[in-house]
């Protein structure tokens, strides 16, 4: 190839300019800037060390959990990905009892609002019960159990996730200022 650059300037590789195609180049550090790759696998490792998303989370204070009826908050999914995690925290505690009680289930409505989705395994582990439950503790974060079908904890960008405090019976107090968290992981 002839050298092409003025006088004076030595021999060096062509310039990458937009449209240059590299074949087997092996690319190291972590930053691309005001680029696009296509057709390139990523490790979970790139995803960490790089601002590719590995993963999201939605926060949504609902109202003040009644002592009898159904308490739902709703959240809208921000991207596509798989539930990885659920959290609950309340301003009061409340006592574990197994007659008056709290069942926690996330309900994905879809994009149309009529989907019927479990997203919470449907256990005692997710309930304020004396047996198989636990109380909730004011301030603190209560994590709870996902559904054990891993097709049930798939979202799209644009879902409607319905979490509902379901009373059975009567509780002793209501619950004030919860805050509902769902993380989500990227594949």
């Amino acid at each position: 190839m002839p050298n092409t650059k003025p006088v004076g300037v030595a021999f060096s590789d062509p310039e990458l300019v937009s449209g240059t195609t590299i074949t087997g180049a092996t690319i190291t550090g972590t930053n691309v800037t005001g680029g696009t790759i296509t057709g390139a696998t990523l490790s979970s490792t790139t995803k960490s060390l790089s601002n590719v998303r590995s993963g999201f989370s939605n926060t949504q204070q609902g109202i003040t959990i009644a002592t009898t009826g159904n308490t739902d908050a709703f959240v809208i999914v921000p991207a596509d990905g798989v539930l990885s995690g659920a959290d609950f925290s309340g301003a009061n505690a409340l006592a574990a009892n197994d007659t008056n009680y709290i069942t926690f289930t996330i309900t994905n409505l879809g994009q149309a609002g009529a989907g019927t989705t479990v997203m919470l395994a449907a256990t005692d582990a997710n309930t304020t019960k004396l047996t198989g439950g636990s109380a909730l503790t004011a301030n603190a974060r209560r994590s709870l159990t996902l559904n054990g079908t891993a097709a049930n904890l798939i979202v799209v960008a644009g879902d409607r996730l319905r979490f509902r405090a379901a009373a059975i019976g009567t509780l002793a107090n209501t619950v004030g200022f919860p805050v509902y968290n769902l993380t989500y992981t990227v594949s």
